[in-house]
């Protein structure tokens, strides 16, 4: 049996044997979102409609779920999600779900040597395509769920970043710094080991000019100066090498 893929790291999207399944409308895909988030548990109704709308839902909010739940249950080949005294639970193995198989694999990474944790968290970071659930949308318990899925992965990245160094495989180190680092220009810590890495690869006036840029954004936005941190990374790549 072709196994089943759902992709919550990006548009919420699922799959089946390389085919794409057609979920429907995008508050179906909240409805989905949420049963997979808390997947093989039961899910109540309140929380499903707390997922879909950002505020006071319409009074045909339940009968609305209701129906995406009918819709995702053929979609998704009916023995997949089931029905409770109190709500829904879809099954399926946890590997399944990307934002789940990352999870696991960042959490196998720790307590491993650089090496062997590198690999687990490149593996977990390709898992990405874009904006945990597809970006700002849907009620509350998503947006949340998303923030957290978003710091999970700047974290990884982080952590991987300071394996590579430590390996002396800075060039390893660059693409994953970047793809977080200009959409998160105030974590001074990623920002610190771009320019790092910049500088290992022999990109010195890139780790400066990185530094410059960010001292203005800090400056401009938050009206702060950069960290001690950052400071000194800066020092020393201005500082001759031995």
């Amino acid at each position: 049996m072709d196994r089943m893929e759902f992709r919550l790291l990006g548009s919420i999207d699922a799959g089946v044997g390389g085919r794409r399944l057609e979920l429907g409308p995008r508050k179906r895909r909240y409805v989905l979102a949420a049963l997979l988030l808390d997947l093989n548990r039961p899910v109540p109704v309140e929380r499903l409609i707390d997922a879909v709308w950002d505020g006071a839902p319409p009074d045909s909010a339940r009968i609305t779920v209701q129906g995406h739940v009918y819709r995702l249950r053929r979609a998704l080949c009916g023995a997949r999600l089931e029905t409770t005294s109190s709500g829904y639970v879809l099954m399926a193995d946890p590997d399944e779900v990307d934002a789940l198989r990352f999870r696991r694999l960042v959490a196998a990474a720790r307590g491993t040597d650089d090496a062997a944790g590198a690999d687990l968290l490149e593996e977990a970071l390709g898992l990405w395509r874009g904006p945990a659930l597809g970006g700002p949308g849907g009620g509350k318990e998503l947006e949340m769920a998303a923030i957290e899925l978003e710091e999970a992965r700047l974290a990884a990245v982080e952590d991987l970043a300071r394996r590579l160094l430590r390996l002396g495989r800075p060039e390893r180190a660059v693409a994953p710094l970047r793809s977080v680092v200009s959409g998160a220009p105030h974590r001074e810590r990623l920002v610190s080991l771009l320019m790092t890495a910049f500088s290992r690869v022999g990109r010195q006036a890139e780790a400066l000019e990185l530094y410059e840029r960010t001292r203005r954004w800090l400056a401009d936005e938050l009206g702060v100066d950069p960290t001690p941190e950052l400071r000194d990374t800066f020092t020393a790549l201005l500082s001759p090498q031995p």
